[in-house]
This record gives C-alpha cells, structure tokens and sequence, in this order.
C-alpha cells in the first residue's frame, strides 16, 4: 500500500513537468466557431519543425511522422510504413471534444482512431492521447513518459502540431534518465 502512495505522489508531481512555454504564440487561435477548419487531409511528414536541436541535421526529424507522433507505443512501434507508398492522413474534428484521425495509404484508409481533446482558452485543440505512459516499473527498472500534444493552424492553412515530452526514470533507485524534457512544433502541409 505504501509504494502505491509513493506512485501516486510522483505521478502528481511529474504532471506539470511537460508543460508549454506560456510565451510560445498560437499563430490561429482556434475557438467552437473555426474548429472545423483543421479538418483536411495532410502530409504524414512535417515541412518544418521548431526546436533547440534545428541547428543538426534535418534528417534526424524526417523519420518521425504525425502518426508515430500521436502512437503513444513507448517500447515498440506498432506502425509498420513501407516506403514505397503513399502516406497521408486525415483529421476531422467531431466536436470540441473528439477528433478522428484517419490513416492514408494510397488514396485508401486502412485505420481510424477517435481521440479524446479539449479546446481551450490558449485556442489549442489539446488531444488527450494517453499522456501519461510507463517503461516497466517506473524509478525501480523503468521511466515515466509524459507527453502532451496540441493542434493549431498555420497562417499558410498547414497544421501546427506541438508537443512537450518528458521522461525520466531509474534502476534499482539510480536515476538513469535526469528528467529530460523535449518541446517542438512541427507543421504538416495540408493536401486536400
């Protein structure tokens, strides 16, 4: 019972540590009346990304795409792409509270995943995604994997996807991973 309190107090802890910069600026402030607005159909690849590490090669970003982005698989990836087709997706936004992704390969769907979001005052369509994911037994043989993700649009009508993760972990109490956190905006070139 005691380490289940220990859980609890540590997962109450990490929730703030993969917050959003309060002075990063939604470039379209989404709100109930232009929600719809992000439904399209839209490159799997991102066209531009902002983050620290934008100064390395571009080509450590180009093998992430949105859908290994919102697959919240911490171990393994579930999603196997051959690169001889055609990936797309498809985003619909039901209301406020729900969002459908569509996966695309060759002009065919061959998946759809409802998400749970929230619309909030920043005008961010937050997506509730299983934010909060365990590697193992998180700080005795394993990590805690917090990531938050938000859609906006750009000025260009591409999607704005940010993201803030953070991870940290230990074995046998030795803390191997010192809380990490990551934040990027990624934009995706609307094609339909």
């Amino acid at each position: 019972m005691r380490n289940l309190f220990y859980y609890l107090i540590t997962f109450l802890l990490l929730q703030g540590c993969a917050s959003f910069d309060k002075d990063l600026t939604n470039p379209y402030p989404l709100n109930e009346s232009n929600l719809s607005e992000l439904d399209g159909v839209y490159d799997i690849k991102q066209i531009d990304y902002d983050t620290a590490f934008k100064k390395f090669d571009r080509q450590m970003w180009t093998g992430n795409n949105f859908l290994q982005e919102i697959d919240r698989k911490l171990i393994k990836d579930t999603l196997h792409l051959d690169s001889l087709k055609n990936y797309k997706f498809g985003l619909k936004v039901l209301n406020k509270k729900r969002v459908r992704i569509s996966y695309i390969e060759n002009d065919t769907v061959f998946r759809e995943r409802t998400l749970n979001a929230k619309l909030k005052k920043d005008g961010f369509l937050y997506l509730k995604n299983k934010n909060t994911g365990f590697l193992l037994v998180p700080y005795i043989a394993g990590a805690i994997d917090i990531k938050r993700t938000r859609l906006s649009k750009s000025e260009n009508e591409n999607l704005i996807l940010d993201y803030s993760n953070h991870r940290s972990g230990a074995f046998l109490i030795l803390a191997f991973l010192d809380g990490r956190t990551w934040k990027n905006r990624l934009e995706y070139k609307r094609i339909e």
